[in-house]
């Protein structure tokens, strides 16, 4: 079905163009929701979608269409194109050196094409629970005018759930190529064991300058952050605190490593090319604390005098799937290394007052921990973490063994994550 549209887009645009790039894809979903400990809502539904890039004379337009049909405005296109004034951005259409990559489990695209939410729900032990778990099927098809002809097929299956144990709270997410019933399982356990700890503490606030512990949530939302700031369109567009970094300039803490992995079949980001059809490929972003270089599509890599790295997205360059490598320590360790300071293990609402600079902010979420001699002695009120992240990157004291496949809100991309350590961090007292 993604081939025959986008075939059919593509003889709309043929001839009439300099060049197009066309993506069509089927996305079959499923999803269950939860709230007050019981299913509210299941969902199936079957998501159309085709991108068109085109240009001519230097001058680019993308456009994209929710429908089975090409829709009749995508012959308008060539005439719209001609009112725009050309691209800084243009770069002629590299040639396809991918290739095709899928991983599709067969119980997720069963259930996803009949909309059946039986394999998504489990025994939430009687707890005060909400949150989702949803599967799909996706199946895209990517042709070029300069000879891309590429598909694939990836699953996935992803959540988060969050215990509540009166007025607190605990959460925990996944995702996976596979089914797993098991990560829900285990996100169940560990969101129930963060807010019955901190329901069983007193309570107090917490703030000035301490050592912290993030949890793989928040160490994933921060550090996704990290990557996009490693795409050369950030640094463009002027968004990005690597602006003027070298490869080989040290910008973390030697204890941190971040790759993106675009051939690591466990996320579903996995790709064998990019939005152009350029190979992907695995590669680091920082390793061990030194910058690696920024990511690329044909555009920026055009405009900077560098080489695609193969993450194209069609106007920018994009992220498909993070890997942040492990550490030494254990997880059965990580109090007692703390010792003294906050164990924060959830986050929203992040962002940056100077992008150039790294400074940020972002408030905590769910159970929040005040340590004493590596022990919970209270679960504090949320607090604002506030800083410069290049300088949270140097106080990277220590990384997690263990590390979790993570997706939901504030993880955007598919993300492999460790527990982070920190030397020190400010966190300021959040009253509304």
């Amino acid at each position: 079905m993604a081939r025959e549209i986008a075939e059919r887009a593509a003889r709309l645009l043929a001839g009439k163009v300099d060049e197009y790039l066309v993506s069509a894809g089927l996305v079959s979903s499923v999803m269950v929701k939860y709230a007050n400990g019981e299913v509210s809502v299941t969902q199936a539904w079957k998501d159309y979608s085709l991108t068109v890039y085109a240009t001519k004379g230097g001058r680019m337009n993308v456009a994209t269409y929710t429908a089975q049909e090409p829709s009749p405005l995508l012959a308008q296109l060539p005439a719209m194109i001609e009112k725009l004034t050309p691209s800084p951005l243009y770069a002629p259409l590299p040639e396809p050196t991918g290739v095709s990559l899928s991983f599709v489990d067969r119980k997720i695209k069963e259930a996803a094409a009949e909309g059946d939410a039986s394999a998504l729900t489990i025994d939430l032990q009687e707890k005060d629970v909400a949150g989702m778990i949803s599967a799909q099927h996706s199946h895209s098809h990517y042709l070029g005018s300069n000879g891309l002809d590429l598909g694939y097929e990836i699953t996935s299956y992803n959540g988060y759930l969050r215990v509540f144990k009166g007025d607190d709270s605990g959460q925990w997410a996944w995702v996976s190529t596979s089914l797993e019933p098991r990560m829900a399982v285990e996100a169940l356990v560990r969101a129930s064991d963060l807010a019955e700890m901190c329901h069983s503490l007193p309570k107090e606030t917490a703030a000035g300058e301490h050592r912290v512990l993030l949890s793989p949530m928040i160490a994933g939302n921060l550090l996704e952050h990290v990557a996009e700031a490693a795409n050369a369109g950030s640094v463009i567009m002027g968004f990005s605190f690597f602006q003027g970094k070298e490869p080989g300039a040290v910008v973390a803490s030697e204890e941190l490593s971040i790759k993106e992995v675009p051939r690591d079949s466990r996320l579903p980001g996995y790709r064998g090319f990019d939005d152009e059809g350029v190979a992907t490929s695995d590669k680091y972003l920082i390793e061990k604390g030194s910058f690696r270089g920024l990511l690329h599509n044909s555009k920026t890599a055009r405009l900077t005098g560098q080489k695609s790295t193969g993450n194209a997205g069609l106007i920018l360059p994009r992220l498909f799937n993070i890997e942040i490598e492990g550490g030494d320590l254990r997880e059965s360790e990580l109090l007692e290394a703390l010792g003294d300071g906050l164990y924060a293990t959830n986050n929203w609402y992040t962002r940056f007052q100077n992008h150039v600079e790294g400074l940020f902010s972002t408030v905590t979420r769910d159970a929040f921990f005040i340590v004493k001699r590596g022990r919970p002695v209270a679960c504090a009120r949320r607090v604002r973490i506030t800083g410069s992240m290049p300088e949270l990157l140097m106080h990277i004291e220590g990384l997690s063994r263990e590390r979790w496949q993570l997706k939901w809100w504030e993880i955007d991309t598919p993300s492999i994550v460790p527990f982070v350590l920190l030397k020190r961090a400010q966190v300021t007292s959040v009253t509304s």
